[in-house]
Formats: structure tokens, C-alpha cells, sequence
């Protein structure tokens, strides 16, 4: 039982070693005080596995009031690629989970506005790879959220109540590299 034990972690170790890992960066992002951080790793010759943290840290003001915004986001998507050439790129789609926070404080009253989602959907994209294993990627996803909650120091409602505001969108516009 302990050899066996020790045989699979060692193989669960060994796996990354063996195999590509695209990490990218949202450059955009950066702009709207927003970095999103995504790694990809293959599962199959056709098949990879990407997983994106993101972090918000926005201030803004808005008809006078100042508020500070900041917030979390998990993606998972899972990607098959069609006719790809070298390892995982170009045309690819699949199934995405997303879950996500935010909390919005106002600096000048003492309302604050807590929000949580969890959502489903199909992204499709395109990933270019260059001769120097520089990653360029571009995607878009549409889904269904199934929580999506907001509160507030006054209310709260469940925004999937709303049929409209279920709708679910990501997104990826990255630059990165291939190790």
C-alpha cells in the first residue's frame, strides 16, 4: 500500500514535467485595475486544461460619491483543439465554469454592495504560438449563471430571478509564454 501510494504521487508530479505550460496575461486588464493570470496545461494531444484567477482593485467616483471596488475571479475551461500544429493552438472549444465576488464600498456613505456568481457555458477561441513559444490568445465565452446573488447594507435579491441578467460572458485576450 505505501509503494503504491508513493507510485502515484511521484506520477502525479512527473506529469507537469513531461508536458507544455502556457501561462498568459490579460494586458488589457491592466488598464481597468484588473490582472487575470491563466495557465494551461495539456490533458491529451487535443485536449488542455486552463484554469484563471483574476483580481479587481478599481476606485471610481460616480455622480460625486467615491467608491472602492475589489473582487475575485476562478475560471476553469476545458479545450478541444481542432487541427492543431504545434502541441495545443489554434481553433478550439469547450465547457467553462466561472465563479466570482465582489464588494463594492462607498468611501463617503456606509452602504456597501456584496455580490457572488457561479456560472456554466461554452467558450470557443483561437491561440497563435510562435517560433519562440510566445502565446497570443483570443476567446470568447457565453453561459447561464446559476448564482447570482447581490446584498447590500439596506437589501438584497437573487439577480437570477432577472432572465436578463442570467446571461454569463468571457472573455480572453492574452499575450504569454510557453514553457
Amino acid at each position: 500500500m505505501k509503494n503504491a501510494l508513493l507510485t502515484l504521487i511521484l506520477g502525479l508530479f512527473s506529469i507537469p514535467a513531461f508536458s507544455q505550460l502556457d501561462v498568459t496575461i490579460n494586458p488589457l486588464g491592466l488598464l481597468f485595475s484588473n490582472i487575470g493570470v491563466s495557465a494551461e496545461t495539456p490533458l491529451s494531444e487535443n485536449f488542455g486544461l486552463e484554469g484563471t484567477v483574476n483580481y479587481n482593485f478599481n476606485r471610481f467616483d460616480a455622480l460625486g460619491d467615491e467608491f472602492k471596488s475589489t473582487g475575485y475571479g476562478l475560471r476553469a475551461l476545458g479545450k478541444y483543439y481542432f487541427n492543431s500544429d504545434k502541441g495545443l493552438d489554434k481553433f478550439h472549444a469547450g465547457p467553462y465554469a466561472r465563479i466570482g465576488g465582489n464588494k463594492i464600498k462607498y468611501t463617503s456613505g456606509t452602504d456597501d454592495v456584496t455580490s457572488f456568481r457561479f456560472a456554466l457555458g461554452i467558450y470557443a477561441g483561437y491561440k497563435w504560438v510562435s517560433k519562440k513559444n510566445i502565446v497570443f490568445e483570443l476567446g470568447l465565452g457565453l453561459g447561464r449563471a446559476f448564482v447570482n446573488n447581490y446584498s447590500s447594507n439596506d437589501s438584497s435579491f437573487n439577480a437570477a430571478d432577472w432572465p436578463v441578467l442570467n446571461l454569463d460572458a468571457t472573455g480572453k485576450l492574452a499575450i504569454g509564454y510557453r514553457f
